[in-house]
């Protein structure tokens, strides 16, 4: 109770007129193995480790007596809780559950908790969503694995004259798609249920050009053993990007593994540079929201890197 009540002070200092944060971060709040994700009045819990999956009713005990919600819920899909030999599985541990629309940056998401992705949405990018918005007035923008649509919600609030979202599941683009309408924006954008690295190909085969193009891939490099591979499809995927856009275009890509240094990833980008002959200029690196605290102890806790660069 005690730990739990010190990360919600800490997030009501960042968020203070929010009622959707990440309230727990695992080790970064001292919670090792815990995740919380408040949605208003709903609470989405992984736990990775036996330990603390053996306290997991306590955990919704604690909850229940801090904030009276609506419902709690467990997304325990991970692979890794197989490390602990524990099960993977979701549903509602309290209450019930049901579609609940968030605001963040005065932009409407309705998150599906129980069927979308992770805990129910990307409340990691939250403030990178927002850092989007200064290049996108005017430009044509594709948003390449946008999932439930917020890269191209922000560059649509921005002024985007028009807006490309894609994804491969046809889940997450239904959902985009109803955001779109949720926040009166559907003529300036169009999703579309297919494979980004498909649709990259083809868009560069069409010539297609455009001023900014978002990368926002899962996790290529789940461990160490597959990074070899994950190298190549940030490789893939960031080159087709410097050759969609323009002079003077800024691509905005994103790696959330930590196996994934910066240093390499940064390499990568500067590979493409070389490959195509266009210089870069690398105007902001971010991380994850401060709600995701990192422990310097703990670098895998520094997982998420995004970059901004104009492609000349």
């Amino acid at each position: 109770h005690r730990r739990i009540e010190s990360a919600l002070t800490l997030r009501k200092h960042l968020y203070p007129s929010s009622d959707t944060f990440r309230l727990a971060h695992g080790e970064s709040d001292f919670l090792p193995g815990l995740i919380i994700d408040k949605y208003n009045e709903y609470f989405s819990v992984q736990t990775f480790s036996f330990g603390m999956d053996q306290r997991l009713q306590l955990i919704c005990d604690v909850l229940e007596s801090m904030f009276h919600p609506k419902g709690i819920i467990e997304r325990n899909e991970a692979l890794t809780r197989q490390l602990d030999g524990l099960p993977q599985k979701k549903g509602i541990l309290r209450g019930s559950v049901e579609p609940v629309t968030i605001i963040e940056h005065n932009i409407k998401y309705e998150v599906d908790i129980l069927e979308g992705q992770k805990t129910g949405f990307f409340l990691d990018q939250r403030e990178n969503r927002l850092m989007i918005r200064r290049y996108c007035n005017g430009a044509r923008v594709l948003d390449c694995f946008c999932c439930d649509g917020g890269f191209a919600l922000n560059a649509a609030n921005a002024g985007a004259s028009q807006v490309i979202g894609v994804d491969i599941s046809e889940p997450t683009i239904h959902r985009a798609t109803n955001n779109a309408k949720l926040n009166n924006v559907v003529p300036l954008i169009e999703f579309h249920p297919v494979d980004a690295f498909t649709w990259l190909k083809e868009a560069v085969i069409d010539n297609q050009q455009f001023d900014v193009v978002i990368l926002d891939p899962p996790s290529f490099a789940k461990n160490k053993r597959t990074l070899s591979k994950a190298r190549r499809g940030y490789r893939e995927i960031n080159l087709s990007a410097f050759q969609l856009l323009k002079p003077g275009g800024i691509l905005a890509t994103a790696s959330c593994s930590h196996h994934m240094t910066e240093e390499t990833f940064l390499g990568i980008i500067q590979e493409c540079s070389l490959k195509i002959a266009r210089s870069i200029r690398l105007l902001e690196w971010h991380g994850a929201a401060p709600d995701h605290p990192v422990l310097p102890a703990m670098p895998e806790t520094q997982y998420l890197k995004l970059g901004i660069f104009q492609i000349d």
